[in-house]
């Protein structure tokens, strides 16, 4: 019964707040003529999309190499998730520092300018280029060595044993990989739309184009980003389709399994992964770390603790970092609490409408930030009245509130928890469960003193990853955001596009210290998405 009412509640939850507003986006699609005639944001968006997974691929395939064939130190073995845990948009911050065309840092030696389509690709290239390594590295694992011995002893060099055995052999894996860095840097916001502001002239991306849509005519605009949302959407699905189709139905398998060898220390390979390391990560939070502390903007000569002193006792900035603590501590906490419930009872009694639950759950995570919040928008910018029985009316009202944003983080997530606890499901005899239930536990006190407890790391996990890409979310937020809603991330947009460059830097170093206190789930969590 109890295990009933969960589901159906669960069921209208899904319905009200996924399927409701997919389907007012696909419905209130507008004149998609309208649409193509951004054929600038249209093809600078598959030129970011394309040079970010050839630039991830460059750089992750050596990387995940080093990983899978040498013997790396544990901390260089950690830090490889580093680049992807740090937020795009905190990055963009240092090298909008380092490589701006008027007073850059690197203008001494290197004549570079991060404003182009080049330095978009460039920043989310190196963001996204850990789910390329580790995919490399698990798919070269999983290898048999015996063939490039084979290869080898045949009179085979090393590069071509790689290029003729080791990597077709590979190419599932990290073809995937490609396919989702791809996708994620065409639904990229917050790095287009910072280096686009920036630039002498304007660099249109399909994000860009929604957001100024509704930005300049909230109304009239709206059937052009709801367009435009469409073909983003399709042009992020295609990907992975194609990749699919590519592969067709080749097999990729050996017969027979890999047997470990013992690896040989990294060495000087080792400074491979070093300098990527570096130019991703180590020295933008460095960058950033200075800025912060800079008497003025792009100078290092005199250093002052005011910006931080400025941000911490300022009552708009400590309000955004309330406010975004609070909403990802909520939007977390709703997460865990769903997607367990659908991950225990599709992995214990599955059925065609749990699994269609469990679909609609994961719907979300495969659709672009943007453009799931413009359906959002779409959804939920009146109010909704729901009459019960014709004697009780529930009104919903979450335009302009808080609520609209803790709500689309917590349902965006939701793939998050589906994934990471079913995993942990099935590790749990059923007969532990079974063992309460005959001893007369229901099965809500079965799943509260039996399974959560087995089920706590995983559930501390989820939590953990909803909370930090929900306090650091800024696709979603600059369009959801309303009067006295103001958020960690559109926080540090305004103050780097009208306030003080150093004041961004303090929230950027708040959020580069956040993400490092969940390093190791963060670690967890990009094994998993790469897999």
């Amino acid at each position: 019964m109890t295990r009933g009412i969960l589901l159906a509640s669960v069921a209208c939850l899904l319905v009200v707040f996924i399927a409701l507003p997919l389907s007012l986006l696909v419905a209130g699609v507008g004149d998609l003529d309208l649409a193509f005639a951004e054929r600038e944001a249209i093809a600078n968006t598959c030129w970011l999309a394309l040079g970010a997974a050839v630039l991830a691929l460059v750089v992750g395939v050596p990387v995940g190499w080093v990983a899978a064939r040498r013997r790396l130190p544990r901390l260089l073995e950690s830090a490889i998730v580093l680049p992807y845990a740090v937020p795009p948009y905190v990055t963009t911050v240092a090298w909008m520092v380092l490589a701006n065309p008027t007073n850059g840092v690197l203008l001494r030696w290197v004549p570079v300018n991060v404003y182009t389509l080049g330095g978009m690709i460039g920043v989310l290239g190196l963001h996204l280029s850990p789910l390329v390594a580790l995919a490399a590295r698990d798919a070269l694992a999983r290898i048999d060595p015996a063939l490039e011995e084979a290869a080898r002893v045949s009179g085979a060099s090393p590069a071509r044993t790689f290029l003729r055995i080791t990597l077709p052999l590979a190419a599932p894996g990290i073809a995937a990989s490609a396919a989702f860095v791809a996708s994620s840097a065409a639904s990229s916001f917050g790095v287009p739309y910072l280096l686009s502001s920036s630039a002498a002239r304007p660099i249109p991306v399909l994000t860009l184009r929604i957001f100024r849509a509704l930005e300049l005519a909230p109304v009239t605009g709206r059937p052009l980003a709801v367009a435009l949302s469409l073909i983003l959407l399709a042009v992020g699905l295609a990907l992975p389709m194609l990749v699919r189709v590519v592969q067709g139905r080749r097999s990729f398998g050996t017969a027979r399994l890999a047997r470990p060898r013992p690896a040989q220390p990294a060495g000087a390979l080792a400074a491979v992964v070093w300098a990527w390391l570096a130019l991703s990560v180590l020295v933008p939070i460095g960058t950033i770390a200075l800025t912060s502390c800079a008497s003025a903007f792009g100078h290092f000569d005199a250093f002052t603790l005011e910006h931080w002193t400025a941000v911490i006792t300022e009552s708009r900035s400590q309000g955004a970092l309330l406010r975004s603590g609070w909403l990802a501590a909520g939007a977390a906490t709703a997460a865990v609490a769903v997607g367990a419930l659908l991950a225990t009872v599709a992995a214990r009694t599955p059925s065609r409408p749990v699994s269609v639950l469990v679909g609609l759950a994961r719907a979300p995570w495969a659709v672009p930030g943007s453009v799931f919040a413009l359906a959002f928008l779409l959804a939920f910018s009146q109010e909704i009245r729901f009459i019960l029985a014709d004697r009780a009316t529930l009104v919903l009202a979450l335009a302009n509130t808080p609520w609209i944003l803790g709500i689309a983080y917590a349902v965006k997530s939701l793939a998050v928890p589906l994934d990471g606890v079913g995993a942990a499901v099935r590790t749990v005899d059923r007969s532990v469960e079974e063992a309460a239930r005959v001893a007369g536990a229901s099965w809500g006190r079965t799943q509260l003193a039996i399974v959560l407890p087995l089920l706590r790391p995983s559930l501390v996990a989820a939590w953990v990853l909803v909370f930090a890409g929900s306090f650091c979310e800024v696709s979603m937020s600059v369009l959801l955001r309303g009067p006295g809603t103001e958020v960690l991330g559109t926080r540090l947009f305004e103050l780097l596009s009208y306030g003080s460059p150093q004041q961004a830097s303090v929230l950027a170093m708040i959020v580069v210290l956040a993400v490092l206190a969940g390093g190791p789930v963060l670690a967890g969590r990009a094994r998993w998405a790469s897999s």
